[in-house]
């Protein structure tokens, strides 16, 4: 093989491996940029939203259906240190028991955590989020009711 052929041949490889790479880590990486994981200025813009004393939880997905992922968000407005000792999804008119909720952080003051409804069989089953939460030397419990599913 001459230079030039060899030259040809890293680069066609190259490409390849380029091509066939995990698309889902560039999905990812565009999708953490989105406009759902900004802080909304205020609660009205979306429904599905609380703001208490510069914390704010809201919902990530304008539709919430059983048994599939959603996106939970989590910004505090002080750059005070925050940490979230409790949060779960949780029946509200009924004990379904609760559906734990893990965040990490996104920023130095937002977190995401994924949640994840069950199916009931009547259809008033109404789910919340709830969170406790204690900053400096506050303790805080924030509550925002998922929509129907």
């Amino acid at each position: 093989m001459t230079k030039r052929e060899i030259h040809l041949f890293i680069l066609v490889l190259s490409l390849l491996a380029s091509a066939c790479s995990d698309s889902d880590i560039i999905i990812h990486e565009s999708s953490e940029k989105s406009e759902s994981y900004l802080p909304p200025d205020k609660c009205q813009q979306i429904s599905h939203c609380f703001t208490h004393d510069g914390l704010t939880l809201w919902l990530g997905n304008n539709e919430v259906k059983a048994e599939q992922e959603f996106s939970i968000f989590l910004h505090s407005k002080n750059n005070e240190s925050l940490q979230i000792d409790s949060a779960r999804i949780e029946g509200i008119n009924m004990n379904m028991g609760y559906i734990p909720l893990f965040f990490s952080k996104l920023s130095n003051n937002t977190y995401r955590a994924s949640g994840l409804v069950g199916v009931c069989e009547t259809q008033d089953m109404r789910w919340q989020i709830k969170l406790e939460i204690s900053q400096q030397e506050n303790n805080k419990v924030l509550t925002l009711q998922i929509p129907s599913t």
